[in-house]
């Protein structure tokens, strides 16, 4: 007759568990971004001048925010979805964020996500800096 249920029968023997608070967007409304985060970053990137938006442009950079977002979760779920997960992973995000972006979140980084694109130059490039290079040895011999 041992156990943790604090001398009642039932659920309400059962331990409290804490539930965590809803998360909050930062944004007005459905945004992702408020306009005041978003004066934020502008000052941030120019030096602090005012008025650097128009309201038009304002609205479209809010917009673009939202679809940025949007897209990002949308291929992380179909990810998820793909490794027949019914939860969403950390690692979802960032092979979307570094495949389709080449954005890599400081601290998140993995090696398994992380993808080496090795840079192999077209022959036709490879044979024009041939020619450089022998153009400025046989430049460099006909100047001695």
């Amino acid at each position: 007759m041992g156990g943790p249920n604090n001398g009642a029968p039932g659920p309400l023997g059962q331990p409290v568990i804490n539930k965590f608070p809803p998360f909050q967007l930062e944004g007005e409304g459905d945004r992702v971004l408020s306009k005041r985060k978003l004066d934020e970053l502008v000052r941030q990137v120019t030096g602090g001048s005012e008025d650097a938006l128009t309201p038009e442009v304002e609205e479209a950079m809010l917009q673009l925010a939202d679809d940025f977002v949007d897209t990002v979760i949308t291929s992380a779920c179909k990810l998820a979805k793909l490794r027949e997960s019914p939860n969403l992973e950390i690692r979802d995000l960032q092979v979307v964020l570094e495949r389709n972006y080449n954005i890599r979140i400081p601290g998140y980084a993995s090696d398994e996500v992380r993808t080496v694109r090795k840079v192999v130059p077209a022959p036709g490039w490879t044979q024009k800096m041939n020619a450089v290079q022998a153009a400025k040895v046989m430049g460099g011999k006909s100047d001695i």
